[in-house]
């Protein structure tokens, strides 16, 4: 009976290591274990989290896919990290470090943008506003103009007038070219139209006035090297709001920037 007991006892024991071994599958966090391909997890989940917040849009749906050892291979060649499309516990910690101070940039950006919620002229010197077809109201081929361009050589530094969100970038070749839009902390938004090239702020970029994002350009439609600057009463652009007359607060902002 003795010997039943013992063996019962044994099994037992096992039967809960077992468990202890498996069970806890979803609980794991990041970088306990090594990942690869094929496993599931909550750290796999955190994974894939934190390769989105690093820009390598990854969903979270706990499994190590396909696309989780795509964008873990990108991450790793980026880094110039041993490339294999697995995590292992040193990767784990790289990547928690990078996140955290991606997170840290971020507030401290946040921070930023509320102690300077003033604006900022959004061209460097030289620069200057132009005739009359320049302003807002004037007459283009089937609408009148919505903003302000203001003209400066290719390559002028581009600012950002206000503080807040980057809300769209893009490039339209018949029209703006390459184009921001920033969503600002008093609910404004501001266009900035015919740069250079892309911002390299994306969307959900937060800025601070008088960040630069760009440079000068003449992309687009348009004539000679300028930027075209809109402002648009809240809640934005094209989604309720209305674009209004900016050369004032261009020209008081162009006193002290």
């Amino acid at each position: 009976m003795r010997k039943a007991t013992r063996w019962q006892a044994l099994a037992l024991t096992a039967g809960l290591a077992v468990l202890t071994l498996t069970a806890p599958a979803d609980a794991v966090k990041l970088g306990e274990r090594p990942l690869k391909p094929g496993m599931r997890g909550k750290d796999v989940r955190v994974l894939q989290r934190s390769l989105t917040r690093l820009k390598l849009p990854t969903p979270g749906t706990g499994r190590y896919g396909k696309t989780t050892r795509r964008n873990v291979l990108a991450l790793e060649k980026r880094r110039s990290w041993r490339a294999d499309g697995r995590v292992d516990r040193r990767q784990a910690k790289r990547i928690k470090r990078l996140v955290a101070r991606m997170l840290a940039r971020k507030r401290s950006r946040r921070r930023a943008a509320r102690q300077y919620s003033g604006y900022h002229f959004p061209v460097a010197d030289p620069h200057d506003f132009g005739g009359s077809g320049a302003r807002f109201g004037a007459p283009r081929s089937g609408h009148a103009h919505q903003g302000q361009d203001v003209f400066a050589p290719c390559g002028t530094p581009l600012f950002a007038a206000q503080g807040g969100n980057v809300k769209a970038i893009g490039f339209q070749a018949s029209g703006a070219g390459y184009y921001a839009v920033i969503d600002g902390l008093d609910g404004s938004d501001t266009v900035y139209m015919h740069m250079k090239k892309a911002t390299w702020a994306a969307i959900g970029t937060l800025l601070y006035p008088g960040q630069q994002i760009g440079r000068v350009g003449q992309s687009g439609n348009a004539s000679g090297c300028h930027l075209h600057f809109e402002h648009w009463t809240s809640p934005g652009w094209y989604v309720g709001g209305y674009p209004v007359d900016p050369l004032l607060a261009l020209l008081s902002w162009d006193e002290y920037s």
